[in-house]
């Protein structure tokens, strides 16, 4: 339901333009936590970065969501009514969407980094929730991290559960593949129940009865590719649970070979002569690109393309 009167906004936001610092704080402040905040941004252009830029160089996070906000998107906003059918009064309510390809302010890729370094010189004099809006609104990856750390290190509870998080749902790329007992260590330190067997139970059930296999092919090249063959080839005439033409090995087992976490469900179906190779896999409520950081843990030279296509 529309809560805000825009107009007024509007008056605001002349009057800020032009007004005291103090001023343009209490406007930012004003509009940071409304549903409505990007209507106002919509308002805004980049003469305003001229008060809303130091703001954020300060790291006044109103400031830093307004500016990352504007350079990242532009809406388009329109009301539909509905009919409350306790009153039978006609509601208002506000739609928006991003408009594809426009932003409020032109992207300044400058002032963001120099934002993100004053971010990392600053830790010291910056709150928990502080640093946990800047995170939010912190567009480089390097930062983002960088303050999860920072939190970590200072005992935060929201940042050990996310430590947490990172092992029961796993970040690959990032090298954290999941495991339930690990965590389960850092659940245990804030207090959550967590079951590490019953997880791993209940998630291998949910993958076998109620997802359907994405079926995918990778294309892998490189010098370690006959090391790869053999390796996969090893695990099937082991632990293989079909005869040709497909495999069917467990990509559990493929995957506790590689990186020790036999959380992934799935089947590795083939592989193919010549190089690149061609791997089949088929996965159940895993990541499709799990297999290709864990190969790539172990066997460095490698080139792994991922594709839909046989």
């Amino acid at each position: 339901m529309v809560t805000v009167d825009l107009d007024a906004l509007k008056q605001q936001l002349e009057a800020v333009r032009h007004g005291e610092r103090e001023q343009q704080k209490a406007f930012l402040a004003s509009i940071n936590y409304h549903h409505e905040e990007s209507l106002v941004i919509n308002e805004m252009n980049d003469s305003d970065l001229q008060w809303i830029a130091p703001l954020a160089l300060e790291l006044f996070t109103p400031a830093v969501d307004v500016l990352v906000e504007g350079m990242t998107f532009k809406y388009r906003h329109w009301e539909e009514y509905f009919l409350d059918e306790d009153t039978g009064e006609k509601v208002p309510v506000l739609r928006s969407e991003s408009i594809e390809d426009e932003t409020v302010f032109t992207r300044d890729e400058k002032l963001l980094y120099q934002i993100g370094k004053n971010i990392l010189t600053s830790f010291s004099t910056l709150s928990n929730d502080e640093l946990k809006d800047l995170m939010f609104w912190c567009v480089s990856p390097e930062v983002k991290s960088a303050i999860e750390e920072e939190l970590y290190r200072r005992d935060d509870p929201v940042a050990i559960s996310n430590r947490g998080d990172l092992y029961q749902y796993g970040d690959e790329e990032n090298g954290i593949f999941i495991d339930y007992n690990k965590a389960k260590t850092y659940y245990d330190r804030v207090g959550e129940i967590f079951d590490p067997v019953e997880t791993a139970r209940q998630r291998r059930y949910d993958a076998k009865h109620t997802e359907y296999p994405e079926f995918t092919y990778y294309r892998v090249a490189g010098d370690d590719v006959p090391a790869v063959k053999a390796l996969l080839t090893e695990l099937y005439q082991k632990y293989g649970e079909h005869t040709e033409p497909f495999w069917y090995l467990p990509l559990e087992i493929v995957m506790k070979t590689l990186v020790g976490s036999d959380a992934y469900v799935g089947y590795v179906q083939s592989i193919s002569e010549g190089e690149p190779c061609k791997i089949s896999v088929e996965f159940y409520e895993a990541h499709r690109d799990c297999l290709k950081y864990a190969l790539l843990q172990v066997f460095p030279n490698l080139t792994i393309e991922i594709t839909d296509q046989d």
